[in-house]
């Protein structure tokens, strides 16, 4: 047989290898060909890159606010067809009412509702966003097309989980794109969202695993890939499963092996007592210096948000936070039941004895040992709460809620130092000389004039108005942008 007899044979593996390969060729591109239709629809390319942008370290406030120069700008959206398939329980509590919903709409400056210049826009976490509540509940929606201007558009920019540093790229897309008259501002709930507390150098307890976080090296590979649109799919797919799920669902109960659980319930510290913060955990003594960065951050992104408004010539309304002044210590994480390791030893036993007092119903005894334990060491938030507990059990409500606010500032991590980032909220309103609606005082003395507390009628899970009370800062809103009403405190 000949080498010509032969060539047809041997080139039927390479054509059926070239077959193959361009049968692979082709389902790449049809692949990659959907990724731009479906990136044309929804946009998860750009969005991806946003979020790897904004990613945070775990322990450290992020030194430089992200910028985007996509004009896209996504709101909340009207259009809310599905029903929960669960009630929304927090902790142990079902909210009456709740849903989550959290649709958005994309927009650009062509599709922007409302005449340039009469476009209000909201910033802020999932308490300015209206979660859990419908969309007609949160006070956007109920500011929007005000009877005094029906052409003046109020629209919610929120985003669930959002901090202050995610804030900033969001504000400069509006003001560079979107000609709004004014920008409201209700942030400070998520500041130490990723923060968790690191251990000691010299701590060898391992029995409670650190998160996982995507270092700089992981982004900028997840970066470079998602400029196909078909993997930018898939990693935007996974990256929602993996971490916005937890921020667009209730807070959902995390049991650790240790036996602490997240969100365990809304109210009470025996929780916290029996699984407390130690100093192996973490050096409590390191806390002040990190809440001062976080607060540092947050001022200064306030303050770039104001002074690019005010280039632009655009108002901005700030509010202060208003919380959940029963909220557990513990909701989020361990919290140290000393501020000082010294006092470690004292600070448990007093606690222990007010719990045992406490039981054998002697609240007067109980307030008078805690009181001991706040007077050696006021740091940690369990005796403040503890002493709130009975004040409110002897009928002494205002005075109970005053040491429900100290244990809330007391508290470390997310949703902690909440008197602090008030009082950033109105030094930086003073320092810039902008608005200030001041929402902790508005819902105290809406509150109080009820003769009620601890804003039970206005917050119902660990941080977000309820209907009435979007109802009440809707009504301080519009009093403020369109009549000039004196009820908010301006500087």
């Amino acid at each position: 047989m000949t080498s010509t007899d032969q060539a047809p044979t041997s080139d039927r593996p390479n054509r059926r290898r070239w077959r193959r390969l361009g049968f692979v060729l082709i389902i790449l591109a049809a692949l990659e060909t959907g990724g731009w239709i479906g990136d044309s629809l929804f946009d998860f390319h750009q969005k991806l890159v946003w979020r790897l942008t904004l990613m945070e370290l775990e322990s450290v406030p992020t030194d430089d606010a992200a910028a985007t120069d996509n004009p896209g700008l996504w709101i909340r959206s009207a259009s809310e067809n599905s029903e929960p398939t669960e009630p929304y329980r927090v902790g142990q509590t079902v909210i009456e009412g709740a849903g989550p919903w959290i649709e958005h709409q994309r927009l650009t400056p062509r599709t922007c509702p409302g005449p340039p210049g009469e476009r209000t826009f909201v910033l802020g976490g999932s308490a300015a966003f209206g979660y859990p509540y419908r969309f007609e509940k949160n006070f956007a929606a109920r500011a929007d097309r005000p009877t005094i201007n029906p052409e003046h558009r109020v629209l919610n920019a929120a985003r669930v989980g959002a901090t202050s540093n995610d804030l900033v790229p969001i504000a400069n897309t509006i003001l560079e794109h979107y000609d709004p008259a004014t920008l409201v501002i209700l942030a400070g709930n998520n500041e130490w969202f990723h923060w968790r507390p690191g251990r000691p150098a010299n701590s060898t307890d391992k029995s409670d695993p650190a998160d996982v976080a995507i270092n700089g090296t992981g982004r900028t590979i997840l970066a470079t890939l998602a400029h196909s649109r078909a993997l930018a799919a898939v990693i935007s797919g996974l990256h929602h499963l993996l971490h916005d799920g937890p921020r667009q669902a209730a807070p959902r109960r995390i049991v650790h092996d240790d036996g602490f659980v997240e969100h365990h319930a809304l109210r009470g510290a025996r929780h916290a007592v029996e699984n407390p913060l130690t100093p192996t955990r973490y050096d409590v003594t390191t806390w002040p210096a990190t809440r001062q960065r976080y607060l540092d951050r947050f001022r200064d992104n306030l303050v770039t948000i104001i002074t690019t408004a005010k280039r632009k010539n655009v108002r901005v309304v700030l509010m202060t936070i208003p919380f959940q002044y029963r909220l557990a210590p513990a909701w989020k994480q361990r919290q140290p039941l000393a501020g000082q390791p010294r006092h470690l030893e004292t600070m448990t036993r007093l606690v222990t004895e007010t719990l045992k007092l406490q039981d054998r119903d002697q609240p007067v005894g109980a307030l008078q040992t805690i009181r001991q334990a706040i007077e050696l060491d006021p740091l940690p938030p369990v005796p403040h709460y503890l002493e709130a507990v009975l004040l409110e059990s002897l009928d002494r409500p205002q005075e109970a809620e005053a040491a429900y606010a100290r244990s809330r500032e007391a508290m470390i991590g997310n949703l902690g130092s909440r008197l602090s980032i008030n009082r950033v909220i109105r030094e930086v309103a003073a320092d810039q000389q902008t608005d200030l609606i001041d929402l902790r005082k508005v819902f105290d003395d809406f509150q109080h004039h009820r003769q009620r507390f601890f804003n039970v009628e206005l917050i119902h899970d660990d941080c977000h108005p309820t209907s009435l009370a979007h109802g009440l800062i809707a009504h301080h809103l519009e009093k403020l942008l369109f009549d000039g009403a004196a009820t908010p405190e301006r500087h």
